[in-house]
């Protein structure tokens, strides 16, 4: 581990206007978003009922679509993002939804932010697509960590190096294979740091939480040809990701990994 400062973790100012349209604005963004929830929706039920509003934290919070959605339901959702344009659209989609007046809005890094409130405050942080982009992931994990209430959950979601190796791989770049050097370029939606599915595990289990879901977000969608896909439903893409995405050896190679994990 390094010693570098959370204002070394990946700004997305100068991508912001490339993610609507190249992250979320895709058949893939889809994909994503619709199994994030499902697992949020099979595990926090009592979220998506008639209930006492819950506390959530939504780290490096991005266009922040689950965390509006929650929002609408009633909850006290606090976005945070490194990235003050990003920041900037999860505003503009808050106040699209009129969910504003139970958000607020804190730019700046998220490891700064948990340190000035204090330990265990939230029911839920969602931490979707960061950890990857982090100069000390594992000692971020842990100070986000601290920040959840005793029987809170932690939806953890990060890109998969396994998936870089297999699709590299199969497209026949040995040389990156072999050189197992995956890191993104600049301007590029390729992470700075891909984590090994076992090594966050790891990482989890030491900060005593318990995974409650383990889900391989596109095991199959990222491996098989555009025209191809572009053929195929959305429907049946969605329902053959659903009947694998749970079990392994397939969950280990999805794109991203999430992990739903709750603190006892």
């Amino acid at each position: 581990m390094d010693d570098r400062h959370p204002n070394e973790d990946r700004n997305f100012d100068d991508l912001a206007h490339r993610f609507k349209r190249n992250i979320y604005g895709t058949t893939k963004g889809r994909l994503r978003l619709e199994l994030l929830v499902e697992d949020l929706k099979k595990h926090l039920p009592h979220f998506y009922e008639a209930s006492k509003p819950q506390t959530i934290f939504d780290a490096g919070c991005g266009m922040a679509q689950i965390g509006c959605d929650l929002a609408g339901l009633g909850h006290r959702v606090h976005f945070c993002d490194l990235s003050e344009r990003m920041l900037d659209q999860a505003r503009g989609l808050a106040e699209a939804s009129h969910v504003t007046a139970h958000c607020r809005f804190s730019q700046g890094p998220f490891q700064e932010v948990v340190k000035e409130e204090g330990k265990g405050g939230y029911d839920l942080i969602i931490f979707h697509a960061v950890l990857e982009w982090l100069s000390e992931p594992c000692a971020s994990l842990e100070r986000l960590v601290s920040a959840l209430a005793p029987g809170g959950t932690l939806s953890l979601m990060f890109y998969n190096a396994n998936c870089l190796i297999y699709r590299n791989a199969i497209f026949g770049n040995f040389r990156k294979v072999m050189s197992g050097d995956f890191r993104g370029i600049r301007n590029s939606f390729t992470p700075l740091n891909p984590l090994d599915p076992r090594e966050v595990e790891a990482w989890v289990e030491e900060l005593g939480l318990d995974v409650l879901e383990k889900t391989g977000i596109r095991v199959f969608t990222d491996y098989m040809p555009k025209n191809l896909l572009k053929e195929r439903s959305y429907e049946d893409t969605l329902a053959v990701e659903k009947r694998h995405c749970r079990e392994e050896p397939f969950a280990s190679l999805g794109r991203y990994i999430h992990l739903l994990c709750r603190r006892p």
